[in-house]
């Protein structure tokens, strides 16, 4: 996230061949200039399209690059106890600058469980289970779908508020759904949405709930992975519960804000717009 500021974002498009710019958003303009990282999952040469510092290392277990939403995608075809994962390399930085965000992806579940998106803060004893940054599935059955969860770490020292996850039930299995997690530091609002529809919200407050979170600061990070929780994967925690996601992960995209309500919609959109995968 690299998280420099979204003018920064710009400066390090690279330019093609023929002096224009590269496209480097996957042709989706919502608050294109506050989007820091860009993942199209096509393959290891085409993973990571825009993010400072951030580059692919491996996938490992059962984790390949398959048919995704659109293009390729991350894929495991395990279930949710064998080991799978994309690793990418990230800098120290990646979130600890995003004081307000938007996570967004395509997750096609083959089960109820498991990590989508983390980031490692490589600190045992602070976070050993959570990390600094996450998206994952958290159980759930047939009858109320699975947990979709988020998280994150304020590591503001001048703060008594920490961890802090959202969550909410009915994300079905073997169907494509686009979930975004949005934090904004201007209204201390977190929202999780599904398919563009605002599913959760709640107020981040500090203490006995008197004060807005407002202007937070993430973890250092260390790693990040897709399909696995870095905190399993780092040996910072071995608990059984930090599965593997079984199913497919495709277009993940990080903002330096917290996207309004209107602006997801949109985003969720024109998502669909550019996909070839889905049923439109």
């Amino acid at each position: 996230m690299l998280l420099v500021a979204a003018a920064a974002a710009v400066t390090l498009v690279a330019c093609n061949p023929e002096g224009k710019k590269k496209d480097t958003s996957g042709g989706v303009d919502v608050a294109k200039d506050n989007l820091v990282a860009y993942f199209p999952l096509n393959s290891a040469e085409d993973c990571v399209t825009l993010g400072e510092g951030v580059t692919y290392d491996a996938l490992g277990g059962f984790g390949k690059f398959g048919v995704g939403a659109r293009g390729g995608c991350y894929e495991s075809t395990g279930d949710i106890n064998t080991q799978a994962y994309l690793k990418l390399n990230v800098p120290a930085s990646f979130v600890r600058k995003l004081s307000s965000f938007t996570l967004s992806a395509w997750i096609f579940p083959n089960d109820y469980r498991g990590g989508i998106f983390t980031v490692g803060s490589g600190d045992a004893v602070v976070d050993a289970n959570w990390g600094a940054f996450d998206l994952f599935l958290d159980g759930g059955n047939d009858d109320n779908g699975a947990t979709l969860k988020g998280y994150f770490y304020n590591d503001n020292t001048a703060a008594d508020w920490h961890g802090f996850y959202p969550w909410v039930n009915g994300i079905t299995k073997l169907a494509w759904q686009f979930v975004t997690m949005t934090y904004d530091e201007n209204t201390s609002k977190l929202m999780l949405y599904v398919n563009g529809a605002k599913v959760y919200e709640q107020d981040v407050l500090l203490g006995d709930g008197k004060a807005g979170a407002g202007k937070v600061t993430l973890l250092n990070a260390t790693c990040c992975y897709i399909g696995a929780f870095a905190q399993r994967m780092t040996g910072a925690s071995a608990e059984e519960w930090l599965s593997f996601f079984s199913g497919k992960i495709d277009e993940i995209r990080l903002f330096n804000v917290g996207l309004s309500e209107t602006e997801v919609a949109q985003l969720y959109r024109a998502e669909v717009a550019v996909t070839d995968g889905l049923d439109k």
